[in-house]
């Protein structure tokens, strides 16, 4: 008889145990803004976040409430255009930007998150911290991947080419290494359906260790010859949509 309790009692915590936990797979898409530092010869700067997409899909392991994934995302970046005063020198932002597939990024992530719940388990909150592997999409160590501005399209255009009238400039991109690493922080807010799906909003601080993109520009005035360089940090706001599917029932 005790025989018989013991193998009840094993057999519906084993049977709890796997359905608290399920491997799932998920997609998100949505925007993100790349903050870019422009700084001339002149002292001036300026700092600017174009919009840019970013997309991607995972796969995953919920025990109880602790989350593991990883995946495969697109990130792409564009350069935004710098509205250049040629008489002060000052810089002003413009909405206008220039994207090169040299510029867009791969990443892997490696996440982990902690899901609350609430609302009969129908809503949940889950912050996540992530490991990312950041691979350019294009890469050349000595040429530039990019460029917008006077005789730079179509690129590469004529790089010893300087213009014979004033108010111009011309910009060349590049992108300092091949592999980059940083961090993420993210928190997402969404509904499940029926412990098999969910549907969530997510915001995300993207961070890598050391910037991961840079253009070097001059600028042509009838007085003098401005250098300058914007460079993308490697910080990032990232605002997405998701979609998680989980092969086996939840039971919380």
């Amino acid at each position: 008889m005790k025989k018989l309790q013991l193998i009840i009692i094993l057999l519906t915590f084993t049977g709890t145990s796997v359905a608290q936990n399920s491997f799932y797979v998920g997609y998100e898409n949505g925007i993100k803004f790349d903050k870019f530092f422009y700084v001339n010869s002149k002292g001036y700067s300026l700092t600017q976040m174009p919009i840019d997409g970013v997309f991607g899909g995972y796969v995953g392991y919920k025990l109880k409430r602790a989350t593991f994934e990883t995946g495969f995302y697109g990130y792409y970046t564009s350069d935004p255009f710098v509205n250049y005063d040629y008489e002060t020198g000052i810089p002003g932002r413009t909405s206008a930007s220039s994207g090169s597939s040299g510029m867009d990024s791969w990443v892997i992530p490696l996440r982990f998150g902690y899901e609350f719940l609430f609302a009969g388990n129908k809503l949940f909150l889950k912050p996540e911290i992530s490991f990312i592997i950041i691979f350019a999409r294009d890469y050349s160590s000595d040429q530039p991947t990019g460029g917008w501005g006077q005789n730079v399209s179509p690129f590469p255009g004529d790089t010893t080419f300087v213009p014979k009238t004033s108010d111009s400039t011309r910009a060349y991109d590049y992108r300092p290494a091949k592999v980059s690493f940083g961090m993420e922080t993210s928190l997402s807010f969404g509904y499940r359906f029926k412990q098999r799906a969910d549907i969530y909003l997510k915001g995300t601080y993207s961070s890598s260790f050391t910037p991961l993109y840079y253009n070097t520009i001059t600028h042509y005035s009838a007085t003098e010859t401005v250098t300058a360089t914007n460079t993308f940090t490697g910080n990032s706001f990232l605002f997405q949509i998701g979609l998680r599917f989980y092969f086996s029932r939840l039971k919380e």
